[in-house]
């Protein structure tokens, strides 16, 4: 793989300094593509702030448009070294992971820092035993939900020429993650079970208890599919998804239901039919509906099937015997886990 070494110093014997990149020189010749852009050949990283130079090709693994290409066995993933004074930024290529360290993070005059999106196959420094086992681990706790994506998990590291840094960072920086959904579903592509988007979280390998922790105070940005979390020291990250048990946007549809009178219908404002019943809308992924009489007496009890992809869940305004359920005021529960929530809703045949 590439190494590519962008250091702020005054002066360099043969090494031509590049007066649009702020004052950094290039050892090592890369092409970044402007602003912050992919570097071509970078093997799928980019460095905000970089520049680059055309050199001619110089040995095994330059190709012959002056671009170097990966090499097997060197420097696998790729360092970039950054000063103490000033910020580091480094990117996957197509947004899979970024990281931002402010300047003065780490107390190091120089440092080299990689993002490794392979930790379990191809570590830098955790064992991947302990990937392993907090997986198994949390796929116990959370079934086929807490599952890891191959594309969703990256290995943080920094060191320079005497050390690695374990501590946490003096100032810390920020970590963001990808997810995929393509489809714009709300579902994780390629989940099975399916995984929600909106229960995916940034977790953390604890590496002494060999398990995975959930990172408090993270962002979405659920157009660009985006996890952002504080970052606190290095280590490996991964998104990982739960069963969704969130109860609270859930409600039903449509209240008052009337398929008798003159609004009956199943479009917006409409007071329904019988043949399409009562919706309960962002329902939890494992639980049950229960319908109850004003006195307390439970008319029926609707499981919610495992795994439910799309949020909804109807009843059919029967009773558990098959009957039709008797015009008046009902009361619902949704309960999913510890999580609970009730409302009314009204029946007119």
């Amino acid at each position: 793989m590439l190494f590519f070494c962008i250091c702020a110093v005054s002066a360099v014997p043969a090494v031509a300094y590049i007066s649009a990149a702020g004052e950094y020189q290039v050892e090592d010749s890369v092409v970044d593509n402007g602003g912050g852009a992919l570097m071509a050949g970078g093997g799928g990283y980019a460095l905000r702030g970089s520049a680059g130079q055309r050199l001619p090709a110089q040995g095994p693994g330059v190709s012959a448009t002056d671009v170097y290409v990966n090499r097997a066995g060197f420097y696998n993933p790729p360092h970039f070294t950054f000063q103490k004074g000033l910020p580091s930024v480094v990117t996957f290529n197509g947004g899979i992971a970024s990281l931002t360290l402010p300047p003065g993070a780490v107390e190091k005059e120089v440092f080299d820092i990689t993002i490794n999106k392979d930790p379990l196959h191809e570590p830098v420094c955790v064992n991947p035993g302990l990937i392993s086992l907090a997986n198994s681990k949390m796929e116990r706790n959370e079934g086929g939900w807490g599952s890891l994506f191959p594309d969703n998990i990256a290995e943080m590291a920094l060191f320079d020429e005497q050390d690695m840094w374990e501590k946490p960072f003096v100032q810390s920086g920020y970590l963001s993650m990808s997810y995929r959904d393509d489809d714009n579903d709300g579902i994780m592509d390629g989940s099975t079970p399916p995984v929600r988007a909106a229960s995916v979280k940034p977790w953390g390998l604890d590496e002494a208890l060999a398990m995975w922790a959930k990172l408090p105070a993270s962002s979405l940005n659920s157009s660009a599919r985006l996890i952002t979390v504080p970052l606190l020291s290095p280590g490996v990250y991964a998104l990982l998804g739960t069963v969704d048990e969130s109860v609270k946007d859930t409600y039903a549809f449509p209240v008052p239901f009337r398929p008798g009178g003159p609004e009956a219908g199943a479009g917006s404002g409409q007071t329904g039919t019988e043949a399409e019943g009562i919706t309960f809308a962002n329902v939890p992924q494992v639980g049950r509906i229960e319908i109850y009489t004003l006195d307390g007496g439970l008319v029926r009890k609707i499981p919610i099937p495992a795994g439910l992809t799309i949020p909804k869940l109807k009843w059919d305004v029967r009773t558990a015997g098959g009957g039709r359920a008797a015009s008046g005021v009902y009361i619902w529960r949704v309960v999913s886990g510890d999580n609970s929530k009730t409302g009314k809703l009204m029946v007119i045949w």
